[in-house]
């Protein structure tokens, strides 16, 4: 007997609600990428173009200003990033709410609201593309339609932090990979150029900020996944209040969370979607 969650999902306006977080996101990750670049790889290629001209010259000047500038950027965009994950992160629980025909507990979610403009600006280009728009069919594993109701939300709310902690794992271990490598090549410049300390700080400053940054946001996001663990795979069988508790969590954690690159969830879509289909229903 199904409990209705499948049909949901699927719904036109349920699959317009996850263009338009999937759009937000996907802009959010844009400013990221580009201020990780400006960040990472501008500062390793400025430092590469100071073996090749003197750092006096106009031209290595402006390779320690840009440098610096590219720093600044990342604080500049920061905001607007923030912005646009607490949007796709509330239209994303306006789906999982209206999907499990979950009461929106205004003491535990905060005030609801409409965002029907919103859904209908950002759902556009996705909602456009065919191809796109198949991908958001079946969001959550069919079998959580064949449970009894609660028994279902939890399998999708299992789901989602099943996927989520995999995938942080690897990007931090990728991101203190790639940082310590690179910061290790300017390093090495510096020698070559026989710079001081403080004339290569304007080259690892903005790498190690954004490390920094990073890594502590994806311990943070770790340790939220963690206490998801702890409430999703606790033994008690759970009730609405219950699942109300742990889609708080679940709210909190999308609101804040690190943005990761589309070409690293890609990569790793198809292995890990496998798996947390399967944990979902063990």
């Amino acid at each position: 007997m199904s409990n209705g969650i499948n049909q949901r999902q699927n719904e036109e306006k349920c699959v317009a609600m996850l263009a338009a977080q999937r759009q937000l996101y996907n802009d959010a990750k844009k400013l990221d990428w580009t201020s990780t670049v400006l960040s990472v790889l501008i500062p390793f290629l400025l430092s590469c173009i100071l073996l090749f001209v003197s750092k006096d010259s106009p031209v290595g000047v402006i390779s320690y200003i840009v440098s610096i500038v590219s720093m600044i950027f990342s604080f500049c965009v920061s905001g607007h990033i923030k912005n646009e994950k607490r949007m796709a992160a509330f239209i994303q629980q306006k789906f999982d709410t209206y999907v499990y025909t979950m009461p929106w507990n205004r003491r535990i979610f905060g005030d609801d609201k409409n965002v029907s403009s919103e859904i209908a600006q950002y759902s556009e280009k996705i909602l456009s593309n065919n191809a796109e728009k198949e991908k958001l069919k079946n969001w959550y594993t069919v079998e959580a339609d064949r449970k009894p109701l609660n028994e279902g939300i939890l399998v999708c709310q299992r789901e989602n932090f099943t996927w989520d902690a995999g995938l942080r794992k690897r990007f931090r271990r990728l991101s203190i990979g790639v940082v310590v490598l690179l910061s290790g090549a300017v390093l090495i410049m510096g020698v070559i150029l026989n710079e001081s300390v403080i004339e290569r700080i304007a080259f690892w400053a903005p790498m190690l900020q954004w490390l920094f940054e990073t890594v502590k946001m994806l311990n943070d996001d770790l340790e939220n996944l963690n206490e998801l663990d702890v409430a999703i795979n606790s033994k008690e069988e759970k009730s609405m209040e219950d699942l109300q508790d742990i889609q708080k969590l679940i709210y909190e954690h999308r609101k804040g969370c690190l943005t990761i690159p589309n070409f690293f969830y890609g990569y790793f879509k198809d292995n890990d979607e496998d798996r947390a289909h399967r944990m979902a229903n063990m």
